[in-house]
């Protein structure tokens, strides 16, 4: 039988009005090759409307000029409990969109939690997922693990810092989807010794997925009751979570990929503890 699934959810996404491929600041993105505004569209209207009939909230607010991946607003914070960590870039080409995603958030009742006076300290909320009880945290290519001591200090919570060693996988959203508090599935591969074993830990029942299923951004995806919306699914994985009683929903977002962000980047969770 399913373990107990997690509560609907509320998110929060920008559209594509400005999207673009303008830097590469990871290994997925090429300036050669730039998202096609049509299909941007079509994609992001797609997966809307498909995280609606899944049962979820969605908000949403236009991108602005200059700010090409304002459409992955998962990146900007950690939100929960009407309250919210802005996330500190450690690439300065997307310093801004923390600006005006703690603008969005404030001016819809959130409250913001101040970081401590340490330039050195640096987070993505692409690194920062729940399960159970305590929140994962990837630390290495985007998160510092000084900031994942911050976030639990900050949030009151447990958190369990996993390093990343495979830089095509540089948060860990990209690697790691949780299901329902007992199951999840993830890659472990991409991480060091240490994060392996700490999910290992954690997770009763996993469904371990290969660095090529992964490949696919099959683990970044997002959970509404029990159905999980994603951009891809290779066939052992929808097998295993039909099994498990999850409901498999595909929205296509290659265009985004183009820029490194599937589902979940794209869609900023609103209450990532569920305390609200």
């Amino acid at each position: 039988m399913p373990g107990p699934a997690h509560p609907p959810k509320s998110f929060f996404l920008c559209s594509p009005d400005h999207f673009d491929v303008t830097f590469e600041i990871n290994p997925w993105m090429a300036t050669g090759r730039r998202p096609d505004r049509d299909k941007s569209w079509l994609e992001w209207n797609a997966l809307v409307a498909g995280l609606r009939s899944a049962g979820a909230t969605v908000h949403h607010s236009p991108s602005l000029p200059g700010l090409s991946d304002m459409v992955f607003p998962t990146d900007v914070g950690v939100v929960t409990d009407r309250s919210f960590v802005r996330a500190r870039f450690r690439h300065q080409e997307r310093g801004t969109e923390a600006e005006h995603g703690a603008a969005w958030l404030l001016e819809h009742g959130f409250a913001e939690i101040p970081w401590p006076d340490d330039p050195a300290l640096y987070l993505e909320g692409g690194d920062v997922i729940r399960f159970g009880e305590v929140l994962l945290c990837g630390t290495g290519p985007r998160t510092s693990p000084a900031a994942a001591e911050h976030l639990s200090r900050a949030l009151g919570v447990e958190v369990v810092t996993v390093p990343i060693a495979d830089p095509r996988f540089y948060h860990l959203d990209m690697s790691f989807c949780p299901l329902d508090d007992r199951r999840a599935l993830y890659a472990p591969d991409v991480w060091d010794v240490e994060g392996r074993r700490a999910v290992e830990k954690l997770v009763p029942e996993p469904l371990v997925i290969s660095v090529d299923e992964a490949l696919t951004f099959s683990a970044n995806s997002v959970v509404v009751g029990r159905t999980v919306v994603m951009p891809a699914c290779p066939p052992r994985i929808r097998t295993a979570l039909e099994d498990w009683g999850f409901t498999v929903l595909i929205s296509p977002v290659e265009e985004f990929l183009k820029a490194g962000g599937g589902i979940r980047c794209m869609a900023l969770d609103l209450d990532l503890l569920g305390r609200a």
